[in-house]
């Protein structure tokens, strides 16, 4: 396994990075997405969610906000001489363990990569915000996110490769079962079964619980609860990290909390209830929702690089979408989800689609101008890269 490393404070990566790009609107706008101003959480509750992966010691955060403080790299294997280093940046999810697996099967290495920190991230906005400061190369993140800091932020952003998502001929079917819904969907809801919240129109005026502002989990919920006929704006959004959400409904602080797996899984194991499947709700007939992404500059500048990091993305999502590969992918995982390898099999498996259509960009902008977080109709067409096709 890679080996695990304290970066003293987040903000110190952050701020190593050039001084115009952190002070610009673009990365200024997304670390408040996960600020304490919008809604974010008081500064322990910020450094438990670093004591929960088992550091030893954080130092004090500076004023950046949420990333400051949660901010880990992941060491991998040395480079060789015929490779070129890169950093990659994700969330704490099941899927993230495709990364390590990756670099650990030798499927970066065969492509001339070496991965040398894995850095993980509390929610997309900040990862998107530490891809603009230069802290990683590539990062994961939802479609909904990279469309917000495109549109809303002026980030200059290139989709290289899919990384999780749907197979949009199960989605239809999905939308009419709610059983087939929360075993393709690996989003959830997580609320008290004794707080009388059974339908998405009961979260009108609750407090709920996302990762960050404005991106995948608030979004997906808006568009279920307008569905429903309720008002999404009636509802008091506040940002917790996974690992901290679901406690927050255990004790009251909030009455729901959104989830991915493995912690749509734990919410279940803790006693509470998955209201539904808020990614069904949204998506339809998008193919690819989780994505890798890179700076535009980035992708300029290095096109070789990008290939190859699109040919091990390829390849390793086709062994992660075996049973034996995906299990693989769940034991890579543990070290940043924090959860037991037990409860992360009980969640359901990702699926790894081949990969990003326009549609997989576009859909989601224009269902996000009407749900009122784009003000104007958004042209996506320059956000996709060529993909690579085997």
């Amino acid at each position: 396994m890679p080996r695990v490393v304290i970066h003293g404070s987040g903000a110190d990566r952050i701020l190593s990075g050039p001084h115009d790009l952190l002070c610009s609107p673009a990365v200024s706008y997304l670390f408040r997405l996960g600020s304490p101003s919008a809604g974010g959480l008081p500064f322990e509750l910020r450094r438990t969610y670093v004591s929960k992966f088992k550091r030893k010691s954080v130092a004090a955060a500076g004023a950046i906000g949420v990333l400051a403080a949660t901010l880990v790299g992941v060491a991998a294997n040395p480079a060789t001489a015929a490779t070129t280093d890169i950093k990659v940046g994700t969330v704490a999810i099941n899927a993230a363990g495709v990364i390590p697996l990756a670099q650990d099967s030798g499927i970066f290495a065969k492509n001339g990569l070496n991965v040398t920190e894995v850095v993980l991230f509390p929610a997309p906005p900040p990862s998107l915000a530490g891809l603009a400061a230069g802290a990683v190369q590539f990062v994961y993140a939802p479609s909904i996110p990279i469309v917000n800091a495109y549109a809303n932020a002026g980030m200059a952003l290139k989709v290289v490769a899919p990384a999780d998502g749907y197979k949009p001929t199960e989605v239809a079917k999905a939308k009419k079962n709610a059983a087939l819904a929360a075993k393709l969907d690996d989003t959830g809801v997580c609320v008290n079964p004794n707080s009388g919240i059974k339908s998405w129109k009961d979260l009108v005026g609750k407090t709920v619980s996302v990762p960050a502002r404005s991106a995948q989990g608030e979004v997906t919920i808006a568009q279920a609860v307008k569905n429903a006929k309720g008002d999404p704006k009636s509802i008091n959004w506040v940002t917790v990290p996974f690992p901290q959400a679901i406690p927050g409904v255990v004790n009251g602080t909030t009455q729901a909390a959104f989830t991915v797996e493995p912690f749509t899984s734990a919410c279940i194991a803790a006693g509470m209830t998955n209201l539904g499947s808020p990614g069904i709700q949204f998506f339809d007939l998008e193919n690819a929702v989780g994505m890798w992404v890179t700076t535009a500059a980035y992708a300029a500048a290095n096109p070789a690089v990008v290939l190859a990091f699109q040919k091990s993305i390829s390849q390793v999502n086709k062994v992660a979408s075996t049973k034996a590969g995906w299990d693989q992918v769940l034991q890579k995982s543990l070290q940043y989800t924090g959860v037991d390898l037990a409860t992360a099999r009980a969640a359901n498996p990702s699926y790894f689609p081949y990969t990003i259509l326009a549609a997989d960009l576009k859909r989601p902008a224009d269902k996000m101008l009407l749900l009122g977080y784009l003000t104007t109709p958004l042209n996506t067409s320059g956000l996709l890269m060529r993909q690579y096709r085997p």
